[in-house]
């Protein structure tokens, strides 16, 4: 009997998209007294502006925290104990669910989970989403990207008007989940324009800076008009993305599968045997982010996109 069938046939979109938003941000804490889940949602920036039109300004703590309103009542109607609370700092906003008991949720999601109790730092993405409807899966994206969406013209390729896309953070330790994200980007059909790994022949190709500079969060970039269909429930984020789609060129990304990337041999980097990068990946020089995920599908022990 396939029990992971079963799972992803009893998902439903409020799940999946509280997956994503624990899979992109959550940390989970035990003690004797109780158990408890933080979801982190991080921003860079105290005011997001739309790139088409700067009257139109979005004071991001307060557009957040209004909008995590519908989803901590959407959380609750999970029958989940959910708190919002404002970063001090003025750098974000949290949520955090308190468990008293291990109730069937609290197991349930042990079960997604493959019992990684830790934080986003090692979560994948679970293979009941992988054999979920694209709606669900879609869902899931959305949290992730609620989470770890970063939406700004800054983004644009080359940095030409037409061309803007958003870009998904993966902490720097979850190699693994790049690909997880990448393969769930090619079943939904979403066409991913490129990724910026945490690695040194991506962030400091030609090792001009620090060593160790490029020990970064990994970046999966999208563009904007392709995006769209997901979206997000933050609406701010929401607001410039629709703005950073209308300001692409129609047809963007499209029949991306069909077209040919260009790849450049990259000079050789010393950092490239640093021991901040995983064993597996370590003396190794890679030229293109297609080379990167061979590699990391290779040496992926879990592969619950099969």
């Amino acid at each position: 009997m396939d029990r992971t069938n079963k799972v992803s046939s009893f998902l439903n979109e409020d799940i999946a998209y509280f997956l994503g938003l624990i899979i992109g941000r959550g940390t989970i804490i035990k003690s004797a007294e109780l158990n408890k889940l933080v979801i982190d949602f991080p921003f860079k920036n105290l005011v997001a502006v739309s790139p088409i039109d700067s009257s139109k300004k979005f004071d991001t703590q307060i557009y957040l925290s209004n909008s995590l309103d519908k989803i901590v009542e959407r959380i609750k109607r999970l029958g989940l104990d959910v708190s919002k609370f404002n970063d001090e700092d003025n750098k974000g906003v949290s949520l955090v669910i308190v468990w008293r008991n291990t109730d069937l949720i609290w197991q349930f999601l042990n079960y997604l989970l493959n019992g990684d109790f830790s934080d986003y730092h090692s979560f994948r993405i679970p293979k009941a989403i992988f054999q979920s409807d694209k709606e669900k899966q879609k869902e899931f994206l959305r949290g992730y990207f609620d989470v770890t969406g970063y939406v700004r013209a800054s983004n644009a390729q080359f940095g030409k008007k037409d061309q803007q896309r958003i870009y998904l953070e993966v902490d720097h330790r979850n190699w693994f989940l790049v690909l997880d994200l990448y393969k769930l980007f090619e079943i939904i059909g979403v066409p991913i324009e490129s990724i910026d790994f945490g690695h040194p022949n991506f962030r400091d190709p030609n090792f001009k800076k620090a060593p160790g500079f490029w020990a970064k969060e990994h970046q999966v970039k999208i563009f904007a008009n392709q995006f769209l269909p997901i979206g997000s429930y933050l609406k701010h984020k929401q607001e410039v993305l629709v703005d950073l789609a209308k300001m692409n060129k129609a047809g963007l990304g499209d029949n991306s599968k069909e077209k040919k990337y260009r790849i450049r041999e990259k000079a050789q980097n010393p950092e490239e045997n640093s021991e901040k990068l995983p064993k597996f990946l370590r003396g190794k020089h890679f030229n293109h982010y297609s080379e990167l995920l061979a590699v990391l599908e290779e040496n992926d022990n879990i592969k619950a996109y099969e």
